[in-house]
């Protein structure tokens, strides 16, 4: 059965407070008589060396406890980071909305719709090239995981990019000012992924 980070942390607290308070009075407890001076068979040296161990046990469990709180809010974090992004980028397959734009702009380029009056088509375009912008954006502010989107993306991104080539001045070569231009994150990132650059 697997531990849990919280099991593990409770075991050793458990450790520790025996080592303490069980096991160093055990060592330094003089089973041999030593005289007068003494309370419970210890002498002051042997209070004050248990003193001074159980105030370097006591910072050592503390700095254990924050290490550990530390690691546990860069896990959430993490874990927090990883759901959100997965969540974006499964919007792609189950938004109903897109999956309509992707299906009107699919039908579009097979017929030659798309080619031949792009401006029509315009607002499911700036739609869909508005939520692979949000994306990148995400990507480049560290909100969404770089690999994960990556993995998602990069070819459908790459496609939908490609395929406007050509088409009114939606194509990425266009001299000048182009469509593309407004959705320079989007562009940024599938340039890196085309050079073969990390996210």
């Amino acid at each position: 059965m697997k531990c849990t980070d919280q099991k593990i942390a409770v075991t050793g607290l458990l450790i520790l407070a025996v080592w303490i308070f069980i096991v160093l009075p055990l060592m330094y407890f003089p089973w041999k008589p030593s005289g007068q001076n003494t309370f419970w068979g210890l002498d002051s040296t042997a209070w004050t060396a248990i003193g001074a161990l159980s105030n370097a046990a006591y910072c050592a469990l503390t700095a254990g406890l924050l290490v550990f709180a530390v690691y546990q809010v860069l896990s959430t974090k993490e874990d927090a980071k990883i759901t959100r992004t997965l969540a974006a980028c499964e919007r792609y397959d189950i938004d109903p909305v897109l999956d309509r734009i992707t299906r009107r702009l699919s039908i579009a380029y097979n017929n030659g719709s798309l080619h031949a009056n792009a401006a029509r088509c315009a607002v499911d375009l700036n739609s869909l090239f508005n939520y692979f912008e949000s994306i990148a954006i995400g990507v480049a502010r560290g909100h969404y995981d770089a690999e994960i989107v990556r993995d998602q993306f990069e070819t459908i991104m790459n496609s939908h990019i490609e395929s406007m080539n050509g088409i009114g001045n939606w194509s990425s070569g266009t001299p000048g000012l182009n469509d593309m231009d407004h959705f320079d994150k989007m562009m940024a990132l599938n340039a890196k992924w085309k050079n073969g650059r990390a996210s």
